[in-house]
């Protein structure tokens, strides 16, 4: 069978999205975990993804919501966005208070989350392997991507769109392939960039949570999971700072 390597993306504080893409995980028996970013920001758990990532994920790719609670706001930062990341900061920085030890360790890591990563013949990234405040949507973005920032990979696995998607490299054009549930991809003589969706908040229009299953061999399928979004949905509304409109999304994969 080979290695089976699990790729999230774009966790966003939610536990119940993220403990369903886990079980989901252990059943397609993968044997490495690699999350490409936004591991909190947005949702109402961001601890205790923390938590998990810690214990089970072999690397957390920074993303822009883990830098912006960690160290700075971007000016380019939504207002929804800012409310969050300084709520989740609330949480997550360490106090002279019970726990303190362990908050410490959580600040820690999310501090020292690279910007990028290289996996053999693939690139891991958030938003590019430039900035990861960049989106990959689109041909033109993805052909400077394939140009200029992949060098000599096959394959580059980004997250930060919250849309699952793959750009092919074709001869001096690129070619895009909206994803189906399950059916296994495989870029053989060419190279492709690999929009790996969003674990907490999809926004393609399809509420279930979204990671991706690669092989060995290059090869690759999306998998799409259900989760209580009630629950998590309870949790944003209740919780004073975080915006009712990230409860509402969720429902709606928007």
């Amino acid at each position: 069978m080979g290695e089976r390597i699990a790729f999230v993306s774009d966790i966003h504080s939610n536990l119940e999205a993220l403990v369903a893409v886990m079980r989901d995980i252990e059943a397609k028996r993968c044997t490495k975990i690699y999350c490409l970013g936004d591991l909190i920001g947005y949702g109402p758990n961001p601890n205790e993804c923390i938590d998990i990532a810690m214990r089970s994920f072999a690397l957390v790719i920074q993303g822009n919501h883990d830098e912006a609670v960690s160290y700075k706001i971007p000016k380019r930062f939504k207002r929804l966005a800012a409310k969050a990341a300084f709520w989740t900061r609330r949480r997550i920085k360490p106090r002279k208070a019970p726990g303190y030890r362990e908050q410490r360790a959580r600040w820690g890591y999310v501090q020292r989350m690279p910007g990028t990563h290289t996996l053999g013949p693939w690139l891991l990234a958030h938003g590019s392997p430039e900035s990861n405040l960049d989106y990959v949507h689109d041909e033109t973005a993805a052909l400077d991507v394939f140009e200029r920032l992949m060098g000599e990979h096959r394959l580059c696995f980004l997250g930060h769109t919250h849309v699952p998607g793959i750009f092919v490299q074709g001869d001096g054009d690129v070619h895009y392939i909206e994803p189906e549930d399950g059916k296994r991809y495989a870029i053989s003589s060419r190279r492709a960039i690999v929009n790996v969706g969003s674990v907490g908040q999809p926004r393609d229009g399809d509420p279930r949570a979204c990671w991706v299953l690669a092989r060995e061999d290059g090869s690759f399928s999306f998998r799409r999971v259900r989760y209580d979004v009630d629950a998590t949905a309870d949790k944003i509304m209740k919780a004073r700072g975080l915006h009712q409109s990230l409860a509402e999304r969720l429902y709606h994969g928007e």
